[in-house]
């Protein structure tokens, strides 16, 4: 009985671990998307990267790579136990659907096993859950720098989360 008591005690701090490290991770997501909008405005580009541990145990970002108007492909670092992914959406275009996470984005990720955090145009803050292959909003419109010239409403109603199934959907203009 005692064994099992030191069990459930390692687990709930782990647990507790895992969510302040969760939140950390949040946080260095959301400055680094925040610091990279204007740049990805600025060149109509998305710009991309990596987070995740150094060999003291870290939390860090890795210098942003610049990508084309809808893609962005970074190398994974050899010095960094990587945990998620990071990458913005460029500029605002009424013609390409950039206030969602794309099913790429998910997929992306799931091959990697890490997670991911995404900026739109419109300011949205996105995370994309791989184990459950799904994206939810973090904070919504306007939360991070918007783009210049942006439309409210240009993608349609946005909801705050998205089965892989449903995105793809959204994203088929089948909602």
């Amino acid at each position: 009985m005692r064994r099992w008591g030191l069990l459930v005690g390692k687990l709930c701090v782990m647990a507790s671990v895992a969510t302040a490290q969760d939140a950390a991770e949040v946080a260095l997501a959301r400055e680094t998307l925040s610091a990279l909008q204007a740049l990805s405005f600025a060149k109509g580009r998305e710009f991309c990267g990596f987070i995740g541990y150094d060999a003291g145990g870290v939390l860090q970002a890795t210098h942003a790579v610049q990508g084309d108007e809808s893609t962005c492909s970074a190398d994974l670092p050899d010095d960094l136990a990587v945990t998620a992914s990071y990458h913005t959406h460029g500029g605002f275009d009424p013609d390409y659907f950039g206030e969602i996470p794309s099913d790429i984005d998910i997929e992306g990720d799931a091959a990697l096993w890490i997670n991911g955090y995404v900026s739109t145009p419109g300011g949205r803050f996105w995370y994309v859950d791989s184990r459950a292959m799904e994206v939810r909003l973090l904070c919504g419109l306007s939360c991070l720098p918007t783009a210049p010239g942006y439309r409210k409403g240009a993608n349609g109603p946005i909801a705050s989360k998205y089965s892989y199934d449903a995105l793809v959907r959204k994203l088929q203009g089948r909602n």
